[in-house]
């Protein structure tokens, strides 16, 4: 076979040009540290390190969630304490307003002070985030929640039910809420233990019936429909009650001895005071309350005062259910912080399960992508002194003339 001299000198070219590419692909890897320059270089390595950055910057996504995240949280943790705050200090002004010590005049301090810390608590309702979002407004968050109308009744026109609440993704497959609806925190309470209320709903002249507590005995015979109390004379100055039920039909009956619960139908009413024929009192299934509404029956009442007997019973029968009215409110913040709490744990929690997990992947990545240096330096020499070669190979082929001979 003939060689001509072209095709020697292009193939020594070849040789110089393959040389210097690899020379320079290998100068660059170690520019940049990396093994992989393109996924040509490493088809299966380029699909693993692509999959893993998309971990990456999905858990990066879900720091940057739990980071953004986690204030409005504790600001939430921080007005519920306030609210707790309050309505401690609330309760502590309802018994010293039912303590016969007082007078008309004192009560209306205290129902002013009352009025105050109900105001306080509207604005804690009302508390907005750094970022100007209402806190307890649910999804609804440029919109205030809590209005008053002329009478000073308040209303909750945040978001409510399902969707209510935004959650936010803190790892691939767990999302937690950012809050809580203003409707749950201080709206839908229910009333005294959360099954069953009672309250005076017809008062005689001169009645001192007082509702003291309500609660239950059987929770198996406890049933769901409302019962009345009525009083008659059994004569020889002794007064007995009557239960009966929505139908008109008597469940319980009795001589009415002051302070001694009354059972029937799984619930235990006590009550104290002497009271009037004529006087009723509601038992019936629990209601939900606001707190606000908690805080403006006690107030009424204390505005009322207690100069008769009938509105000093009132006034002992208002304090009574406000007070645990205000224990189930406070029992509902307890709740509400815990889960705040619960939620902030697993903030921490899973904050330092991606952390550990970015450093997972960032390894695996690293090993996958990145240029081991010893390896590369070796092969860069072997590759000069390649190319060297080729050039000095060249060169010397470059002489071989027959005219040198002639």
């Amino acid at each position: 076979m003939r060689i001509s001299s072209t095709q020697i000198f292009q193939t020594g070219i070849d040789q110089i040009q393959r040389g210097q590419v690899e020379l320079n692909r290998t100068s660059l890897q170690m520019g940049r540290g990396e093994r992989i320059l393109s996924p040509s270089d490493d088809p299966s390595g380029a699909t693993q390190v692509n999959q893993f950055e998309r971990i990456i910057q999905a858990t990066k996504q879900f720091q940057r969630n739990i980071d953004n995240t986690q204030p409005r949280l504790q600001q939430e943790e921080s007005a519920l304490q306030s609210g707790t705050d309050l309505l401690q200090r609330a309760r502590e002004l309802v018994v010293a307003g039912n303590n016969d010590s007082q007078t008309n005049e004192t009560r209306e301090y205290l129902a002013g002070e009352l009025r105050q810390l109900r105001d306080g608590l509207f604005d804690i309702a009302n508390t907005k985030d750094p970022n100007g979002e209402y806190l307890f407004a649910g999804t609804k968050s440029l919109q205030q929640p809590f209005q008053q109308d002329g009478s000073g009744a308040v209303r909750y026109e945040g978001a409510d039910g399902t969707g209510s609440i935004r959650e936010v993704a803190i790892s691939a497959n767990r999302k937690v809420p950012v809050g809580d609806t203003g409707a749950r925190v201080f709206m839908d309470i229910p009333e005294n233990d959360g099954r069953v209320g009672a309250e005076v709903i017809n008062r005689e002249p001169g009645s001192r019936l007082v509702v003291d507590q309500t609660g239950v005995n059987d929770s198996a015979g406890l049933t769901a429909d409302t019962y009345t109390i009525t009083f008659d004379d059994l004569g020889g100055g002794e007064i007995g009650f009557v239960v009966e039920d929505g139908g008109g039909t008597t469940v319980a009956n009795g001589p009415y001895v002051p302070g001694e619960a009354i059972t029937f139908q799984g619930r235990s009413i006590t009550l104290s005071g002497t009271p009037e024929l004529g006087d009723e009192v509601e038992s019936r299934p629990a209601q939900n309350k606001s707190v606000f509404e908690s805080l403006d029956a006690i107030i009424a009442a204390l505005e009322e005062g207690g100069a008769s007997g009938s509105s000093r019973a009132n006034l002992a029968t208002a304090s009574n259910t406000a007070l645990a009215d205000l224990d189930a409110v406070l029992g509902n913040f307890s709740d509400i912080r815990a889960e705040v709490g619960a939620r902030l744990k697993s903030f921490d929690q899973q904050k330092d399960l991606n952390e550990d997990r970015l450093v997972d992947l960032n390894s695996a990545v690293s090993e996958i992508r990145d240029l081991d240096y010893a390896e590369a330096i070796s092969r860069f020499n072997q590759q000069q002194v390649a190319l060297q070669a080729a050039q000095q190979t060249y060169t010397q082929v470059n002489r071989l003339s027959l005219f040198d001979f002639l």
